[in-house]
Protein backbone atom coordinates (compact mmCIF):
# COMPACT_ATOMS: atom_id res chain seq x y z
CA UNK A 1 0.00 0.00 0.00
CA UNK A 2 2.83 2.41 0.88
CA UNK A 3 4.43 1.76 -2.52
CA UNK A 4 1.19 2.66 -4.25
CA UNK A 5 1.12 6.03 -2.49
CA UNK A 6 4.59 6.83 -3.85
CA UNK A 7 3.72 5.99 -7.44
CA UNK A 8 3.75 9.00 -9.73
CA UNK A 9 5.89 11.07 -7.37
CA UNK A 10 9.22 12.41 -8.53
CA UNK A 11 12.36 11.93 -6.45
CA UNK A 12 12.03 15.10 -4.40
CA UNK A 13 8.29 14.73 -3.85
CA UNK A 14 8.97 11.24 -2.58
CA UNK A 15 11.69 12.50 -0.24
CA UNK A 16 9.19 14.99 1.21
CA UNK A 17 6.48 12.36 1.65
CA UNK A 18 8.87 9.88 3.31
CA UNK A 19 10.52 12.46 5.61
CA UNK A 20 11.12 11.15 9.12
CA UNK A 21 9.82 12.61 12.35
CA UNK A 22 10.80 16.13 13.32
CA UNK A 23 10.29 19.49 11.67
CA UNK A 24 10.32 19.58 7.86
CA UNK A 25 10.30 22.52 5.46
CA UNK A 26 9.14 21.83 1.91
CA UNK A 27 9.77 24.65 -0.56
CA UNK A 28 7.31 24.12 -3.39
CA UNK A 29 7.52 26.57 -6.28
CA UNK A 30 4.64 27.20 -8.69
CA UNK A 31 3.34 24.11 -10.45
CA UNK A 32 5.59 21.68 -8.56
CA UNK A 33 2.79 19.53 -7.13
CA UNK A 34 2.44 21.06 -3.67
CA UNK A 35 -1.04 19.70 -2.93
CA UNK A 36 -0.18 16.30 -4.37
CA UNK A 37 2.88 16.08 -2.12
CA UNK A 38 1.06 17.25 0.99
CA UNK A 39 -1.89 14.89 0.60
CA UNK A 40 0.42 11.98 -0.19
CA UNK A 41 2.34 12.76 3.01
CA UNK A 42 -0.89 12.66 5.05
CA UNK A 43 -1.95 9.33 3.55
CA UNK A 44 1.58 7.93 3.95
CA UNK A 45 1.68 8.69 7.69
CA UNK A 46 -1.52 6.66 8.10
CA UNK A 47 -0.68 3.77 5.79
CA UNK A 48 2.79 3.18 7.22
CA UNK A 49 1.34 3.11 10.75
CA UNK A 50 3.09 6.21 12.09
CA UNK A 51 -0.19 7.82 13.08
CA UNK A 52 -3.90 7.19 13.28
CA UNK A 53 -6.13 9.59 11.32
CA UNK A 54 -7.27 11.31 14.52
CA UNK A 55 -3.63 12.07 15.41
CA UNK A 56 -3.06 14.14 12.26
CA UNK A 57 -4.02 17.77 11.80
CA UNK A 58 -3.66 19.52 8.44
CA UNK A 59 -4.21 23.27 8.20
CA UNK A 60 -4.83 25.49 5.21
CA UNK A 61 -6.31 28.92 4.51
CA UNK A 62 -9.53 28.47 2.55
CA UNK A 63 -12.50 26.17 2.86
CA UNK A 64 -12.15 25.20 -0.79
CA UNK A 65 -8.50 24.18 -0.29
CA UNK A 66 -9.47 22.11 2.76
CA UNK A 67 -12.22 20.36 0.78
CA UNK A 68 -9.86 19.65 -2.13
CA UNK A 69 -7.23 18.19 0.21
CA UNK A 70 -9.86 16.05 1.93
CA UNK A 71 -11.08 14.73 -1.42
CA UNK A 72 -7.55 13.79 -2.49
CA UNK A 73 -6.70 12.09 0.80
CA UNK A 74 -9.98 10.14 0.68
CA UNK A 75 -9.06 8.91 -2.80
CA UNK A 76 -5.59 7.82 -1.64
CA UNK A 77 -7.02 5.97 1.36
CA UNK A 78 -9.82 4.34 -0.64
CA UNK A 79 -12.49 5.78 1.63
CA UNK A 80 -10.86 4.83 4.92
CA UNK A 81 -11.23 7.24 7.82
CA UNK A 82 -9.42 10.48 6.90
CA UNK A 83 -7.73 12.92 9.30
CA UNK A 84 -8.93 16.41 10.18
CA UNK A 85 -8.20 18.97 7.46
CA UNK A 86 -9.24 22.45 8.57
CA UNK A 87 -8.78 26.11 7.89
CA UNK A 88 -7.19 27.90 10.86
CA UNK A 89 -10.54 29.53 11.63
CA UNK A 90 -12.55 26.29 11.43
CA UNK A 91 -10.13 24.57 13.81
CA UNK A 92 -10.35 27.43 16.31
CA UNK A 93 -14.15 27.37 16.10
CA UNK A 94 -14.11 23.66 16.88
CA UNK A 95 -11.68 24.02 19.79
CA UNK A 96 -13.62 26.88 21.36
CA UNK A 97 -16.96 25.15 20.85
CA UNK A 98 -18.78 28.47 20.71
CA UNK A 99 -22.18 29.25 19.21
CA UNK A 100 -21.76 33.04 19.19
CA UNK A 101 -22.82 34.27 15.73
CA UNK A 102 -20.26 35.79 13.38
CA UNK A 103 -20.57 39.17 11.78
CA UNK A 104 -21.13 38.93 8.00
CA UNK A 105 -18.97 40.85 5.55
CA UNK A 106 -21.68 43.39 4.63
CA UNK A 107 -22.65 43.86 8.30
CA UNK A 108 -18.99 44.27 9.30
CA UNK A 109 -18.55 47.04 6.75
CA UNK A 110 -21.70 48.78 8.00
CA UNK A 111 -20.36 48.69 11.57
CA UNK A 112 -17.02 50.14 10.43
CA UNK A 113 -18.77 52.90 8.48
CA UNK A 114 -20.66 53.90 11.63
CA UNK A 115 -17.52 54.27 13.77
CA UNK A 116 -16.01 57.68 14.53
CA UNK A 117 -12.69 57.86 12.70
CA UNK A 118 -9.45 59.43 13.84
CA UNK A 119 -8.31 62.17 11.47
CA UNK A 120 -5.39 60.09 10.16
CA UNK A 121 -7.78 57.35 8.94
CA UNK A 122 -10.55 59.51 7.45
CA UNK A 123 -9.46 59.06 3.83
CA UNK A 124 -9.60 55.24 3.92
CA UNK A 125 -12.59 53.30 2.61
CA UNK A 126 -14.54 50.97 4.90
CA UNK A 127 -12.95 47.97 3.19
CA UNK A 128 -9.44 49.37 3.68
CA UNK A 129 -10.23 50.02 7.33
CA UNK A 130 -11.63 46.50 7.66
CA UNK A 131 -8.29 45.10 6.51
CA UNK A 132 -6.32 47.36 8.86
CA UNK A 133 -8.51 46.29 11.80
CA UNK A 134 -8.00 42.61 10.94
CA UNK A 135 -4.21 42.98 10.71
CA UNK A 136 -4.16 44.95 13.96
CA UNK A 137 -6.13 42.25 15.78
CA UNK A 138 -3.63 39.67 14.53
CA UNK A 139 -0.64 41.73 15.69
CA UNK A 140 0.53 41.39 19.31
CA UNK A 141 1.35 45.09 19.81
CA UNK A 142 -0.34 47.81 17.76
CA UNK A 143 1.98 50.81 17.61
CA UNK A 144 -0.50 53.11 15.84
CA UNK A 145 -2.51 54.89 18.56
CA UNK A 146 -5.27 55.94 16.13
CA UNK A 147 -5.66 52.37 14.91
CA UNK A 148 -5.72 51.09 18.49
CA UNK A 149 -8.56 53.47 19.24
CA UNK A 150 -10.49 52.37 16.15
CA UNK A 151 -10.04 48.66 17.02
CA UNK A 152 -11.37 49.29 20.53
CA UNK A 153 -14.45 51.05 19.13
CA UNK A 154 -15.00 48.24 16.61
CA UNK A 155 -14.73 45.51 19.26
CA UNK A 156 -17.14 47.42 21.49
CA UNK A 157 -19.66 47.65 18.64
CA UNK A 158 -19.37 43.88 18.04
CA UNK A 159 -19.90 43.12 21.73
CA UNK A 160 -22.96 45.39 21.86
CA UNK A 161 -24.55 43.23 19.15
CA UNK A 162 -23.26 39.98 20.70
CA UNK A 163 -21.21 39.23 17.61
CA UNK A 164 -17.64 38.19 16.94
CA UNK A 165 -15.47 38.19 13.84
CA UNK A 166 -13.08 35.57 12.53
CA UNK A 167 -10.06 37.31 14.03
CA UNK A 168 -11.63 36.79 17.47
CA UNK A 169 -11.49 33.04 16.85
CA UNK A 170 -7.72 33.12 16.43
CA UNK A 171 -7.16 35.47 19.35
CA UNK A 172 -9.38 33.60 21.81
CA UNK A 173 -7.89 30.22 20.88
CA UNK A 174 -4.37 31.61 21.20
CA UNK A 175 -5.13 33.06 24.63
CA UNK A 176 -6.78 29.83 25.78
CA UNK A 177 -3.86 27.67 24.64
CA UNK A 178 -1.33 30.05 26.11
CA UNK A 179 -2.89 30.50 29.55
CA UNK A 180 -4.75 27.22 30.12
CA UNK A 181 -2.09 24.54 30.49
CA UNK A 182 -4.58 21.69 30.93
CA UNK A 183 -6.40 22.62 27.72
CA UNK A 184 -3.11 23.08 25.85
CA UNK A 185 -1.79 19.67 26.88
CA UNK A 186 -5.07 18.00 25.90
CA UNK A 187 -4.88 19.50 22.40
CA UNK A 188 -1.18 18.73 22.02
CA UNK A 189 -1.71 15.09 23.00
CA UNK A 190 -4.47 14.83 20.39
CA UNK A 191 -2.30 15.74 17.39
CA UNK A 192 0.92 13.84 16.85
CA UNK A 193 1.57 15.37 13.42
CA UNK A 194 0.67 18.87 12.24
CA UNK A 195 0.95 19.88 8.58
CA UNK A 196 0.50 23.39 7.16
CA UNK A 197 -0.32 24.28 3.55
CA UNK A 198 0.68 27.62 1.93
CA UNK A 199 3.00 28.35 4.83
CA UNK A 200 4.14 31.65 3.29
CA UNK A 201 0.65 33.06 3.98
CA UNK A 202 0.93 32.47 7.74
CA UNK A 203 0.89 35.62 9.84
CA UNK A 204 2.52 36.07 13.27
CA UNK A 205 -0.55 35.14 15.30
CA UNK A 206 -1.21 32.01 13.23
CA UNK A 207 2.42 30.96 13.57
CA UNK A 208 2.40 31.39 17.35
CA UNK A 209 -0.90 29.51 17.47
CA UNK A 210 0.64 26.74 15.39
CA UNK A 211 3.52 26.27 17.84
CA UNK A 212 1.10 26.08 20.76
CA UNK A 213 -1.08 23.55 18.94
CA UNK A 214 1.82 21.22 18.21
CA UNK A 215 3.95 21.25 21.33
CA UNK A 216 6.39 18.96 19.47
CA UNK A 217 8.69 19.01 16.46
CA UNK A 218 6.48 16.99 14.10
CA UNK A 219 5.63 20.04 12.01
CA UNK A 220 5.53 19.73 8.23
CA UNK A 221 5.22 23.08 6.45
CA UNK A 222 4.98 23.53 2.70
CA UNK A 223 4.85 26.61 0.50
CA UNK A 224 6.94 29.07 -1.45
CA UNK A 225 8.58 32.19 0.06
CA UNK A 226 8.72 33.71 -3.43
CA UNK A 227 4.90 33.67 -3.51
CA UNK A 228 4.48 35.57 -0.25
CA UNK A 229 2.30 38.50 -1.40
CA UNK A 230 0.06 39.16 1.59
CA UNK A 231 2.23 41.56 3.57
CA UNK A 232 -0.82 43.79 3.95
CA UNK A 233 -2.43 40.93 5.91
CA UNK A 234 0.55 40.48 8.18
CA UNK A 235 2.23 37.60 6.31
CA UNK A 236 5.94 37.66 5.46
CA UNK A 237 8.29 35.61 3.30
CA UNK A 238 10.67 35.59 6.29
CA UNK A 239 8.37 33.07 8.02
CA UNK A 240 10.38 30.20 6.49
CA UNK A 241 13.60 31.55 7.97
CA UNK A 242 11.85 32.09 11.30
CA UNK A 243 10.70 28.47 11.25
CA UNK A 244 14.23 27.21 10.59
CA UNK A 245 15.53 29.40 13.43
CA UNK A 246 12.90 28.06 15.84
CA UNK A 247 13.45 24.47 14.65
CA UNK A 248 17.18 24.31 13.85
CA UNK A 249 17.13 20.54 13.33
CA UNK A 250 14.48 20.77 10.60
CA UNK A 251 15.03 18.97 7.31
CA UNK A 252 14.41 20.73 4.01
CA UNK A 253 13.30 19.54 0.57
CA UNK A 254 12.88 21.78 -2.47
CA UNK A 255 10.51 20.68 -5.22
CA UNK A 256 11.86 21.77 -8.60
CA UNK A 257 9.92 20.09 -11.41
CA UNK A 258 7.22 22.40 -12.74
CA UNK A 259 4.25 20.50 -14.19
CA UNK A 260 2.18 23.59 -15.05
CA UNK A 261 3.98 25.77 -17.53
CA UNK A 262 5.85 25.60 -20.81
CA UNK A 263 9.65 26.00 -20.70
CA UNK A 264 9.49 29.69 -21.69
CA UNK A 265 7.41 30.59 -18.61
CA UNK A 266 9.68 28.54 -16.36
CA UNK A 267 12.78 30.20 -17.81
CA UNK A 268 11.34 33.64 -17.04
CA UNK A 269 10.41 32.66 -13.47
CA UNK A 270 13.95 31.37 -12.86
CA UNK A 271 15.40 34.65 -14.14
CA UNK A 272 13.34 36.65 -11.63
CA UNK A 273 14.93 34.94 -8.62
CA UNK A 274 18.38 33.75 -9.73
CA UNK A 275 19.39 32.98 -6.14
CA UNK A 276 16.59 30.42 -5.69
CA UNK A 277 16.71 26.82 -6.86
CA UNK A 278 15.95 26.64 -10.58
CA UNK A 279 12.66 25.08 -11.65
CA UNK A 280 12.69 22.59 -14.51
CA UNK A 281 9.80 22.40 -16.95
CA UNK A 282 8.26 18.95 -17.21
CA UNK A 283 6.55 19.94 -20.44
CA UNK A 284 8.51 20.09 -23.67
CA UNK A 285 5.72 21.92 -25.52
CA UNK A 286 6.71 25.24 -27.04
CA UNK A 287 4.90 28.29 -25.70
CA UNK A 288 4.98 32.04 -26.07
CA UNK A 289 6.39 34.57 -23.60
CA UNK A 290 7.06 38.17 -24.54
CA UNK A 291 6.92 41.79 -23.39
CA UNK A 292 4.76 43.88 -25.70
CA UNK A 293 5.12 47.65 -25.97
CA UNK A 294 1.87 49.47 -26.78
CA UNK A 295 1.26 53.17 -27.38
CA UNK A 296 -1.16 53.83 -24.50
CA UNK A 297 -4.00 52.24 -22.52
CA UNK A 298 -6.28 52.33 -25.58
CA UNK A 299 -3.68 50.65 -27.75
CA UNK A 300 -3.14 48.09 -24.99
CA UNK A 301 -6.86 47.29 -24.80
CA UNK A 302 -7.20 47.00 -28.59
CA UNK A 303 -4.11 44.84 -28.92
CA UNK A 304 -5.35 42.38 -26.28
CA UNK A 305 -8.83 42.26 -27.79
CA UNK A 306 -7.39 41.54 -31.23
CA UNK A 307 -5.22 38.75 -29.82
CA UNK A 308 -8.21 37.17 -28.07
CA UNK A 309 -10.37 37.44 -31.20
CA UNK A 310 -7.61 35.81 -33.23
CA UNK A 311 -7.22 32.96 -30.75
CA UNK A 312 -10.93 32.15 -30.48
CA UNK A 313 -11.41 32.24 -34.23
CA UNK A 314 -13.10 35.64 -34.24
CA UNK A 315 -15.77 37.05 -31.97
CA UNK A 316 -17.98 38.03 -34.91
CA UNK A 317 -18.13 37.65 -38.69
CA UNK A 318 -16.05 40.77 -39.30
CA UNK A 319 -13.24 39.57 -37.05
CA UNK A 320 -13.34 35.89 -37.90
CA UNK A 321 -9.79 34.72 -38.54
CA UNK A 322 -10.28 31.00 -38.30
CA UNK A 323 -7.94 30.48 -41.23
CA UNK A 324 -5.14 32.27 -39.40
CA UNK A 325 -2.46 29.68 -38.64
CA UNK A 326 -2.19 31.05 -35.09
CA UNK A 327 -5.89 30.58 -34.34
CA UNK A 328 -6.33 27.93 -31.66
CA UNK A 329 -10.10 28.34 -31.30
CA UNK A 330 -9.73 28.67 -27.57
CA UNK A 331 -12.51 29.13 -25.05
CA UNK A 332 -12.97 32.52 -23.45
CA UNK A 333 -12.24 30.95 -20.06
CA UNK A 334 -8.70 30.22 -21.30
CA UNK A 335 -7.86 33.92 -20.98
CA UNK A 336 -7.00 35.94 -17.89
CA UNK A 337 -6.07 39.62 -17.79
CA UNK A 338 -4.05 40.36 -14.65
CA UNK A 339 -3.24 43.75 -13.18
CA UNK A 340 -1.63 45.25 -10.08
CA UNK A 341 -4.46 47.69 -9.47
CA UNK A 342 -7.96 47.92 -10.86
CA UNK A 343 -7.35 51.37 -12.38
CA UNK A 344 -4.95 49.82 -14.91
CA UNK A 345 -7.79 47.70 -16.34
CA UNK A 346 -10.53 50.34 -16.66
CA UNK A 347 -9.99 51.02 -20.38
CA UNK A 348 -9.77 47.34 -21.25
CA UNK A 349 -12.94 46.56 -19.30
CA UNK A 350 -14.80 49.34 -21.12
CA UNK A 351 -13.74 47.95 -24.51
CA UNK A 352 -14.62 44.43 -23.42
CA UNK A 353 -18.08 45.60 -22.35
CA UNK A 354 -18.63 47.21 -25.75
CA UNK A 355 -17.55 44.00 -27.49
CA UNK A 356 -20.29 41.95 -25.84
CA UNK A 357 -17.87 39.14 -25.00
CA UNK A 358 -18.66 37.52 -21.62
CA UNK A 359 -16.22 38.32 -18.83
CA UNK A 360 -15.99 38.13 -15.05
CA UNK A 361 -14.23 40.58 -12.73
CA UNK A 362 -12.56 38.77 -9.84
CA UNK A 363 -11.42 40.28 -6.55
CA UNK A 364 -11.30 44.06 -6.40
CA UNK A 365 -14.12 45.44 -8.56
CA UNK A 366 -16.18 42.24 -8.60
CA UNK A 367 -19.89 43.02 -9.16
CA UNK A 368 -20.69 40.63 -6.32
CA UNK A 369 -19.04 43.11 -3.97
CA UNK A 370 -21.38 45.98 -4.89
CA UNK A 371 -23.76 47.11 -2.11
CA UNK A 372 -26.86 46.27 -4.17
CA UNK A 373 -25.87 42.68 -4.87
CA UNK A 374 -24.57 42.14 -1.34
CA UNK A 375 -27.93 43.42 -0.03
CA UNK A 376 -29.86 41.04 -2.30
CA UNK A 377 -27.71 38.08 -1.20
CA UNK A 378 -28.22 39.08 2.44
CA UNK A 379 -32.01 39.15 1.92
CA UNK A 380 -32.03 35.68 0.37
CA UNK A 381 -29.80 34.29 3.10
CA UNK A 382 -31.83 35.86 5.91
CA UNK A 383 -35.09 34.39 4.64
CA UNK A 384 -33.51 30.95 4.08
CA UNK A 385 -32.33 31.03 7.71
CA UNK A 386 -35.70 32.20 8.98
CA UNK A 387 -34.38 35.58 10.08
CA UNK A 388 -36.41 38.81 9.88
CA UNK A 389 -35.92 41.07 6.88
CA UNK A 390 -34.35 44.39 7.78
CA UNK A 391 -34.73 47.25 5.32
CA UNK A 392 -34.00 50.93 5.74
CA UNK A 393 -35.38 53.71 3.57
CA UNK A 394 -38.27 51.73 2.07
CA UNK A 395 -42.00 52.18 2.52
CA UNK A 396 -44.19 49.71 4.38
CA UNK A 397 -45.83 48.80 1.05
CA UNK A 398 -42.44 47.94 -0.49
CA UNK A 399 -41.53 45.98 2.63
CA UNK A 400 -44.80 44.01 2.40
CA UNK A 401 -44.27 43.22 -1.30
CA UNK A 402 -40.76 42.02 -0.53
CA UNK A 403 -42.00 39.84 2.31
CA UNK A 404 -44.57 38.26 -0.02
CA UNK A 405 -41.96 37.61 -2.71
CA UNK A 406 -39.53 36.04 -0.23
CA UNK A 407 -42.23 33.92 1.41
CA UNK A 408 -41.90 31.62 -1.60
CA UNK A 409 -38.10 31.46 -1.40
CA UNK A 410 -38.09 27.68 -0.87
CA UNK A 411 -39.82 27.04 -4.20
CA UNK A 412 -38.73 30.13 -6.14
CA UNK A 413 -36.50 30.21 -9.18
CA UNK A 414 -33.44 32.17 -7.98
CA UNK A 415 -33.06 34.30 -11.11
CA UNK A 416 -36.75 35.23 -11.27
CA UNK A 417 -36.81 35.98 -7.55
CA UNK A 418 -33.81 38.29 -7.79
CA UNK A 419 -35.39 40.14 -10.72
CA UNK A 420 -38.54 40.54 -8.61
CA UNK A 421 -36.51 41.92 -5.68
CA UNK A 422 -34.78 44.40 -8.01
CA UNK A 423 -38.16 45.55 -9.31
CA UNK A 424 -39.71 45.92 -5.83
CA UNK A 425 -36.77 47.85 -4.42
CA UNK A 426 -36.55 50.07 -7.48
CA UNK A 427 -32.85 49.37 -7.95
CA UNK A 428 -31.49 50.98 -11.10
CA UNK A 429 -30.78 48.26 -13.72
CA UNK A 430 -27.11 47.76 -14.49
CA UNK A 431 -24.85 45.33 -16.31
CA UNK A 432 -23.70 43.96 -12.95
CA UNK A 433 -27.26 43.17 -11.86
CA UNK A 434 -28.10 41.60 -15.23
CA UNK A 435 -24.96 39.49 -15.04
CA UNK A 436 -25.82 38.44 -11.48
CA UNK A 437 -29.36 37.38 -12.42
CA UNK A 438 -27.95 35.60 -15.48
CA UNK A 439 -25.58 33.51 -13.33
CA UNK A 440 -28.51 32.40 -11.15
CA UNK A 441 -30.36 31.00 -14.19
CA UNK A 442 -28.24 27.85 -13.83
CA UNK A 443 -29.76 27.00 -10.44
CA UNK A 444 -33.15 25.47 -9.71
CA UNK A 445 -33.44 26.70 -6.14
CA UNK A 446 -32.09 29.38 -3.81
CA UNK A 447 -30.09 27.07 -1.49
CA UNK A 448 -27.99 25.73 -4.39
CA UNK A 449 -27.48 29.27 -5.70
CA UNK A 450 -26.32 30.51 -2.28
CA UNK A 451 -24.02 27.49 -1.93
CA UNK A 452 -22.43 28.38 -5.27
CA UNK A 453 -21.98 32.01 -4.21
CA UNK A 454 -20.37 30.91 -0.94
CA UNK A 455 -18.00 28.65 -2.83
CA UNK A 456 -16.79 31.26 -5.32
CA UNK A 457 -16.61 33.99 -2.64
CA UNK A 458 -13.40 32.44 -1.28
CA UNK A 459 -11.70 33.09 -4.63
CA UNK A 460 -12.84 36.69 -4.98
CA UNK A 461 -15.97 35.40 -6.77
CA UNK A 462 -14.02 33.61 -9.50
CA UNK A 463 -16.33 31.11 -11.19
CA UNK A 464 -14.30 28.39 -12.93
CA UNK A 465 -17.44 27.03 -14.61
CA UNK A 466 -18.13 30.27 -16.51
CA UNK A 467 -16.93 30.48 -20.11
CA UNK A 468 -15.80 34.07 -19.73
CA UNK A 469 -12.60 36.09 -19.85
CA UNK A 470 -11.28 36.60 -16.32
CA UNK A 471 -10.20 40.08 -15.22
CA UNK A 472 -8.46 39.94 -11.88
CA UNK A 473 -5.90 41.54 -9.63
CA UNK A 474 -2.66 39.63 -9.11
CA UNK A 475 -3.62 39.03 -5.48
CA UNK A 476 -6.90 37.40 -6.58
CA UNK A 477 -5.07 35.23 -9.12
CA UNK A 478 -2.95 33.39 -6.56
CA UNK A 479 -3.72 29.68 -6.64
CA UNK A 480 -5.25 29.89 -10.12
CA UNK A 481 -3.78 29.11 -13.52
CA UNK A 482 -4.80 29.82 -17.12
CA UNK A 483 -3.58 28.73 -20.56
CA UNK A 484 -3.18 32.38 -21.64
CA UNK A 485 -2.30 35.29 -19.35
CA UNK A 486 -2.07 38.97 -20.22
CA UNK A 487 -0.23 40.88 -17.50
CA UNK A 488 -0.96 44.56 -18.18
CA UNK A 489 0.40 47.86 -16.93
CA UNK A 490 3.96 46.74 -16.21
CA UNK A 491 5.24 50.24 -15.66
CA UNK A 492 6.96 52.09 -12.84
CA UNK A 493 4.37 53.35 -10.38
CA UNK A 494 1.94 50.56 -11.28
CA UNK A 495 4.01 47.38 -11.05
CA UNK A 496 5.94 48.03 -8.94
CA UNK A 497 3.44 50.21 -7.13
CA UNK A 498 4.85 53.50 -5.92
CA UNK A 499 3.47 52.70 -2.45
CA UNK A 500 4.57 49.05 -2.26
CA UNK A 501 7.59 47.28 -0.85
CA UNK A 502 9.87 46.51 -3.80
CA UNK A 503 10.63 42.93 -2.72
CA UNK A 504 6.95 42.08 -2.36
CA UNK A 505 6.12 43.86 -5.64
CA UNK A 506 8.66 41.59 -7.36
CA UNK A 507 6.98 38.56 -5.80
CA UNK A 508 3.67 39.86 -7.17
CA UNK A 509 5.20 40.00 -10.65
CA UNK A 510 6.44 36.43 -10.13
CA UNK A 511 3.03 35.16 -9.04
CA UNK A 512 1.37 36.83 -12.05
CA UNK A 513 3.85 35.38 -14.55
CA UNK A 514 3.59 31.85 -13.15
CA UNK A 515 -0.22 31.75 -13.56
CA UNK A 516 0.38 31.11 -17.27
CA UNK A 517 0.48 27.58 -18.62
CA UNK A 518 1.14 28.18 -22.34
CA UNK A 519 1.20 31.85 -23.21
CA UNK A 520 2.31 34.92 -21.25
CA UNK A 521 1.97 38.41 -22.73
CA UNK A 522 3.38 41.23 -20.59
CA UNK A 523 2.23 44.64 -21.81
CA UNK A 524 3.64 48.08 -21.07
CA UNK A 525 2.56 51.44 -22.48
CA UNK A 526 4.70 54.22 -23.86
CA UNK A 527 2.18 56.70 -22.45
CA UNK A 528 -0.55 56.15 -19.88
CA UNK A 529 -3.14 58.68 -18.75
CA UNK A 530 -1.63 61.24 -21.12
CA UNK A 531 1.75 61.03 -19.37
CA UNK A 532 5.01 59.42 -20.42
CA UNK A 533 5.31 55.97 -18.80
CA UNK A 534 8.51 54.22 -17.71
CA UNK A 535 8.98 50.51 -18.27
CA UNK A 536 8.87 48.44 -15.07
CA UNK A 537 12.27 47.55 -13.66
CA UNK A 538 11.08 43.93 -13.41
CA UNK A 539 10.73 43.78 -17.21
CA UNK A 540 13.74 45.99 -17.92
CA UNK A 541 16.12 43.85 -15.89
CA UNK A 542 15.15 40.53 -17.46
CA UNK A 543 17.52 39.23 -20.15
CA UNK A 544 16.25 38.88 -23.71
CA UNK A 545 16.66 35.11 -23.64
CA UNK A 546 14.11 35.01 -20.79
CA UNK A 547 11.75 37.66 -22.13
CA UNK A 548 11.78 38.63 -25.77
CA UNK A 549 10.56 42.11 -26.72
CA UNK A 550 7.76 42.89 -29.16
CA UNK A 551 6.06 46.06 -30.37
CA UNK A 552 2.39 46.47 -31.28
CA UNK A 553 2.55 46.55 -35.12
CA UNK A 554 -0.31 49.06 -35.20
CA UNK A 555 1.56 51.59 -33.07
CA UNK A 556 2.81 53.74 -35.98
CA UNK A 557 -0.71 53.93 -37.41
CA UNK A 558 -2.04 55.00 -34.01
CA UNK A 559 0.60 57.75 -33.76
CA UNK A 560 -0.34 59.04 -37.23
CA UNK A 561 -4.05 59.02 -36.39
CA UNK A 562 -3.42 60.96 -33.16
CA UNK A 563 -1.28 63.51 -35.05
CA UNK A 564 -3.94 63.84 -37.74
CA UNK A 565 -6.66 64.47 -35.16
CA UNK A 566 -4.48 67.02 -33.38
CA UNK A 567 -3.82 68.87 -36.64
CA UNK A 568 -7.52 68.88 -37.50
CA UNK A 569 -8.45 70.21 -34.08
CA UNK A 570 -5.77 72.89 -34.40
CA UNK A 571 -7.16 74.01 -37.77
CA UNK A 572 -10.72 74.04 -36.44
CA UNK A 573 -9.68 76.27 -33.55
CA UNK A 574 -8.64 79.00 -36.05
CA UNK A 575 -12.24 79.62 -37.06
Amino acid sequence: MEGRLLEGLNERQRAAVEAGDGAAVIVAGPGTGKTKTLTARIAYLIECGRAKPAQILALTFTKKAAEEMTRRVDALLFGKLAPAIHTFHALCHELLGTDTPFVGDAERLQIIKSLPRPKALKDLSARELSLKISVAKNTPDIEDADLRKLVRAYNKALQAQQLRDFDDLLLETYQLLRHNESFRRTVQRRYRYVLVDEFQDTNILQYELLKLLAGHDNLFVIGDPNQSIYGFRGASNTIFQQFKTDFPQSSEVTLTINYRSVPQVVRLSNALFPGAADLQAHSGTAGLVRAVEVLNEYGEANWIMNEIHRAIGGGDLLKAVSDDERAHHRRLSDFAVLYRSRSAAVTFQELLTESGLPYQVVGDGSPYDTPQIQAIIALLRARMQGEPIQLEGYTSAEHRLLEEALDAVDQANPSALVEKIIEILGIEPSRDLQQFAGVLVRFKDVPSALAHLDEIAERGFYDPTADAIALLTIHASKGLEFPCVFLIGTEEGILPSARGDEAEEKRLFYVAATRARERLEITHARNRGGQRAELSRFVRELPLDALRRHEDPDMDNQVRRIAKRAAKNSQTSLF
